[in-house]
């Protein structure tokens, strides 16, 4: 999960090239391009991200408005909305999402595209048993337009790189590197439907199914307690 209220990770790169040479030239970064995302299981999100005023701004850069909305449901408790509407930015390694309007981030925004790390990594995967640094960041969970939305820090184990498999994805078969790691939240406090009640630390293990074909994370499997979800982007056009 990802204060940038939500989900999205939802995460810009072809194996062996540069986050640009992905996302700039894939299939989805163009005027009229859709992503849709679906979740089900004990994470269930619909997304859809529409792309707009695509240009290259250099030799190894790139940007697009990205527009959308999402809805969510976290473990049968927190659930909420948001509209999205941020700059995309890729650069050499890196790929930045920015909302739009003077001074703003991403961290405040309703719902975050690094949950799902649809854009990949920031890197270059290269080789099986590679390994991706850690990370923190924090989610604003809920909806900010029907009442205070709760905060909730995320931490991102080191993330370990698996053998090359075939994997059924919406656009047919591809070749994916599954990269696995440890995902969990601290204990915090939360407003539902005017009661404040304590949701307890989760600890979950995920696997992302990156695609470099087609430069996304194209299926993200998640277990915690015994219990799974799974999210896949369905529309790439």
């Amino acid at each position: 999960m990802n204060v940038r209220h939500a989900l999205l990770g939802v995460v810009v790169l072809l194996s062996g090239v540069s986050a640009h040479a992905g996302i700039c030239d894939a299939k989805f970064f163009h005027n009229g391009g859709l992503i849709e995302i679906t979740g089900k299981g004990i994470v269930q999100v619909n997304a859809r991200m529409t792309f707009s005023h695509v240009k290259k701004t250099g030799k190894q850069s790139c940007q697009a408005q990205v527009k959308g909305n999402a809805s969510y449901a976290l473990f049968g408790l927190l659930t909420g909305a948001a509209e999205l509407d941020h700059v995309l930015t890729a650069n050499d390694l890196q790929a930045k999402l920015i909302k739009s309007g003077p001074g703003q981030t991403a961290e405040a925004e309703a719902f975050d595209m690094q949950m799902v790390s649809i854009f990949g990594y920031g890197t270059v995967i290269k080789a099986p048993g590679q390994r991706l640094a850690p990370q923190n960041f924090r989610l604003a969970i809920g909806d900010p337009r029907k009442g205070p939305t709760t905060a909730l820090t995320v931490r991102v184990g080191e993330k370990i790189v698996g053998t090359r498999q075939s994997i059924d994805t919406a656009l047919g078969p591809q070749l994916c590197w599954p990269v696995r790691y440890p995902r969990g939240t601290e204990q915090t406090m939360a407003n539902i439907r005017g009661v404040v009640i304590a949701i307890p630390a989760v600890q979950s293990y995920v696997t992302d199914w990156y695609c470099p074909a087609v430069s996304l994370v194209m299926k993200q499997e998640i277990e915690q307690a015994g219990q799974r979800a799974v999210i896949e982007v369905k529309t790439v056009r």
